[in-house]
């Protein structure tokens, strides 16, 4: 059993309806947190041929995922009584490879657990399942997009189950209309034939010879002949530019696809979200220009989540709150100009932690001179010590450290001497080595030699019994030692 989504459960609480055919179209172009599907809206284009044509059509432009679960349940509800149903998605969709989904409008990044606010296409498919046969599932979206997303996540469409008599169309989003106004709603046209004509749709599932989903009229007129222009429409609607639509719709003005060539050029020319992307392509943006801007709104604290150099929803999303914040129209793309201020701003912001930096280097050093001057500047010990103890790293820490060292080396110097006093012959020697090496200090091999074992055996020895651990020998601790051991 499939597992449905929250949004493609579709089921319960529907609105009744009673058409015996019912059509969806959807198509999400303009997301918030993504980045926008170029004529994903255009699958809705062939809505007033299916009424025309007798189907109950409900559309949804840019909708949300709330929007998207009302008219899929009526979708649900519809189904249970009518003989033909078509269902046109465009947008963006998502793939684990087994199960696939289109993504609402305000669908945040999308992970493989934070996918309820989505679209089920199998859900989709179980619901066409309803009219084999009679059934037509249209897919628009980019089909040379399959980048990863996460680790179990990429764009596309994955393998899709389809049930018995379900045929699934998959084009480019803007081919999405064309298969509904010249195939599906014209009585007696074949839709395989017209797919295998096109060549820009691809057909899976039930793929019959012969798949008519419009008869002839009862009194058996010819089916309406397809618009001499379509091939040459098909052509500008691939190209998806401001010349192709222009030139169409100037070559061929009595088209039927006129009027559409005249309102995307429209679209194209006055759209300001696409007018911006289009700016910022001129700009020909390297990738490592792409960093700096990065870099720069980073450091501005727009999170643009990684330094990769490449504009992904996380750098889009920095751009809008940039630009939203700097009274700029909220596009996500950026103009020549606001790459110059962002860098200028980054730059006095640098400037400003540089700054700041250097304030606190310059109180940390007077802290410390000041610390210096109450502590080892006095020329003491226990004031070198006093100092190491709070700035170990310090200014003036090898001043001390090498004064210490040197006290070190007097003391050592002068112990040396007063053991040396002692005049301690090889046979004393080696009863020492044998007492340390009795009381578990280790003081190496007892050969009447003091070495660097018996040095450390020594001073063991003296720490324990706490006197100053020098590792020489003086007439107290010598007498304590010998003490110890014969008292045992």
């Amino acid at each position: 059993m499939r597992k449905l989504s929250l949004i493609a459960a579709l089921s319960a609480f529907a609105v009744p309806a009673f058409a015996e055919d019912a059509a969806l179209l959807m198509g999400v172009e303009r997301y918030q947190n993504l980045r926008r599907v170029s004529n994903a809206t255009d699958v809705l284009d062939g809505a007033q041929s299916l009424r025309e044509a007798g189907y109950d059509v409900s559309t949804l432009s840019n909708g949300s995922s709330g929007d998207m679960a009302r008219l899929l349940d009526r979708l649900a509800e519809n189904a249970t009584d009518a003989d033909r149903l078509v269902v046109g998605l465009s947008g963006r969709f998502v793939t684990d490879g087994a199960r696939s989904w289109l993504l609402a409008a305000d669908t945040e990044t999308p992970t493989y657990f934070g996918l309820a606010n989505a679209v089920s296409i199998d859900s989709v498919l179980d619901v066409l399942a309803n009219t084999p046969g009679q059934a037509v599932l249209i897919l628009g979206y980019d089909l040379d997009s399959d980048s990863a997303i996460g680790s179990y996540l990429r764009e596309g469409i994955g393998h899709l189950d389809i049930p018995q008599g379900v045929t699934v169309l998959y084009g480019e989003p803007n081919a999405t209309d064309a298969v509904v106004v010249d195939a599906i709603t014209v009585p007696g046209a074949n839709i395989m034939a017209f797919v295998q004509d096109v060549r820009w749709l691809t057909a899976d599932g039930f793929r019959p010879n012969r798949l008519v989903m419009q008869t002839e009229n009862e009194d058996g007129a010819a089916p309406e002949a397809v618009d001499a222009t379509l091939q040459f429409w098909t052509d500008a609607q691939q190209s998806d530019t401001a010349d192709a639509y222009r030139d169409f719709a100037l070559t061929y003005p009595d088209s039927r696809y006129a009027e559409e060539a005249r309102r995307r050029l429209d679209e194209i020319e006055n759209d300001p979200i696409r007018l911006a992307e289009n700016a910022e392509d001129d700009l020909s943006l390297s990738r490592n220009g792409r960093r700096d801007i990065q870099r720069d709104l980073t450091l501005l604290d727009y999170d643009t989540r990684g330094v990769d150099g490449i504009f992904g929803p996380g750098s889009r999303r920095a751009i809008r709150n940039w630009q939203q914040s700097n009274g700029f129209a909220q596009t996500s793309f950026l103009t020549a100009e606001q790459i110059n201020r962002i860098d200028a701003q980054a730059s006095r912001r640098q400037a400003e932690i540089e700054a700041e930096e250097e304030r606190a280097r310059e109180e940390t050093e007077r802290l410390d001179r000041a610390y210096w001057e109450e502590t080892g500047a006095r020329g003491d010990l226990a004031g070198y010590r006093a100092y190491l103890n709070r700035y170990p790293e310090g200014m003036f820490a090898d001043e001390a450290k090498d004064a210490l060292a040197e006290d070190e080396v007097d003391q050592s110097t002068a112990a040396a001497d007063i053991e040396a006093g002692l005049n301690i012959n090889p046979v004393l020697a080696r009863l020492i080595e044998s007492r340390l090496a009795q009381m578990g200090f280790n003081p190496g091999r007892v050969d009447g030699r003091f070495d660097s074992d018996t040095r450390g055996a020594i001073s063991r020895y003296q720490t324990r019994s706490g006197t100053a651990a020098t590792g020489y020998l003086n007439e107290p601790t010598l007498a304590r030692l010998l003490a110890d051991t014969f008292g045992r």
